[in-house]
């Protein structure tokens, strides 16, 4: 099923590699990423736009919503990503999302909420601001409209998705930010 905004937003290798220096501990992981760059770049490209909020910076953990779940859940990302992109905490971002359907069942750290759709079990949300954009420039400077992106999501979208993040907070659940090439 298409995205029903898809992020229209391209894969950047310049982004990547500097991601990839920071998560990859070896050689295999290295190849593990680099495997994934088309999927990545599918999902950048055609994955539904969602909302997602820099929950705190130390360490660097993302809120990534997704209106079929109805549900957040929380990504942690290298801390070297905070100064390389001004994050602060509040900081609303934008993600690609992709979804999976796991056979009647939902992944045991998604909680739907009332508008969940029913149709996936999962979702994979990249960050844009990490690994796309539409100019050559590798940081802040070519990344405008990336950040300008938020403005889409009416400001009742950003109250849910605050009050989902504040809720899986108490939790205690986070998942790797690149969880789903690490478990491929």
């Amino acid at each position: 099923m298409p995205a029903e905004h898809p992020g229209n937003v391209k894969f950047k290798y310049k982004k990547y590699y500097f991601v990839r220096k920071l998560v990859c501990k070896n050689i295999s992981e290295q190849s593990r990423f680099d495997f994934a760059i088309q999927y990545m770049s599918n999902i950048l490209m055609q994955g539904d736009t969602q909302p997602a909020l820099v929950q705190s910076v130390s360490p660097l953990i993302v809120s990534a919503y997704s209106d079929e779940m109805d549900a957040v859940i929380f990504l942690r990302f290298p801390d070297e990503l905070v100064e390389a992109y001004g994050l602060t905490p509040g900081m609303r971002l934008v993600t690609s999302t992709g979804y999976e359907r796991l056979k009647d069942k939902v992944a045991p750290d998604i909680f739907p909420g009332s508008d969940f759709s029913g149709l996936y079990g999962d979702f994979i949300p990249i960050v844009q601001l990490f690994l796309a954009g539409k100019k050559q420039i590798l940081f802040s400077g070519g990344d405008q409209e990336i950040r300008e992106r938020p403005v889409i999501f009416s400001e009742e979208i950003w109250q849910k998705v605050e009050k989902k993040t504040a809720e899986y907070a108490g939790r205690g659940l986070c998942r790797d930010g690149f969880f789903f090439v690490k478990e491929k």
